[in-house]
């Protein structure tokens, strides 16, 4: 990659000049060409390299990782199931937190992780966020979610910062809300909550990953799912991810991935027969 994009042509600009006024004065023809053709040359090898760097990066695997991955602020056993159903997507998924018991178990279901408050001097210093564009604040802990909304707000952007309400906060009034400039964007939308995914994985439900085809739309998709769950994620066939979020979502195309968290489906029991009744 060096050998490729490195600086180049510096010498020989320097004593192209040199060069032209030795040869003029041997009397060779052509010698007025050397420095402008020297210029053209250097000039060319600039734009190609600058043309194919990307390309190149890629194909030899030293390019930078596209800023799709989410930043976890919490690791709760929600924010682990989410950060694993993201990593099987191909996206970074980066856990913080400073309860190390919930960090330790993050580590054996084999999740990236970093052990100490994502707010922190330590976090600023040692926290890599490479390849990271997204945060979700789903800490319990609404201090936590409402600080971390503002640290990384500088960072992501306003409209990559996402913070779930705690139970605390969609059950209290209006003067215990904190304000939308100590916070971010509502996470799965404004009436979902901590205390809502935790009844529904208490109640067994998974995170769901599905494929939009033609033979299974967005309507069967809905009817198929309808009263077991709520959408969490979308994923579009270019790979940008879109949150459920206070804003309204698109509606997902061919060959986007819909996530979802959702509850077993319950299997209707069938019906005795009623050929044979007892005389």
């Amino acid at each position: 990659m060096i050998a490729w994009i490195g600086p180049r042509g510096i010498v020989a600009a320097a004593i192209s000049g040199l060069f032209a006024l030795k040869l003029d004065q041997q009397n060779i023809a052509g010698a007025e060409v050397l420095v402008p053709l020297t210029f053209i040359v250097i000039l060319g090898t600039v734009v190609t390299a600058s043309l194919t760097a990307r390309p190149l990066a890629r194909l030899i695997g030293e390019a930078l990782p596209e800023d799709k991955g989410v930043l976890l602020v919490g690791a709760n056993v929600f924010s682990r199931r989410l950060a694993g159903a993201l990593k099987k997507q191909g996206y970074r998924a980066v856990i913080a937190d400073s309860d190390y018991s919930e960090i330790r178990q993050a580590r054996m279901e084999g999740l990236e992780t970093f052990y100490g408050n994502p707010v922190s001097e330590a976090a600023d210093n040692r926290l890599d966020l490479m390849g990271i564009g997204n945060m979700f604040a789903t800490s319990i802990l609404p201090e936590i979610n409402s600080l971390a909304a503002v640290r990384y707000r500088h960072e992501f952007g306003a409209g990559h910062v996402y913070v779930l309400q705690t139970q605390q906060e969609a059950t209290g009034n209006a003067q215990q809300r904190l304000s939308y400039a100590f916070t971010g964007r509502s996470l799965f939308g404004p009436h979902v909550s901590m205390g809502d995914l935790m009844q529904l994985i208490q109640e067994k439900a998974e995170i769901v990953t599905t494929r939009m085809t033609e033979g299974f739309t967005w309507d069967d998709y809905q009817a198929t799912y309808k009263n077991r769950g709520i959408v969490l994620l979308m994923i579009t066939s270019k790979g940008e991810l879109i949150v459920c979020s206070e804003a309204k979502a698109p509606q997902p195309q061919i060959d986007w991935l819909v996530m979802g968290l959702y509850r077993p489906a319950v299997k209707s029991s069938e019906p005795a027969s009623q050929e044979n009744p007892p005389s």
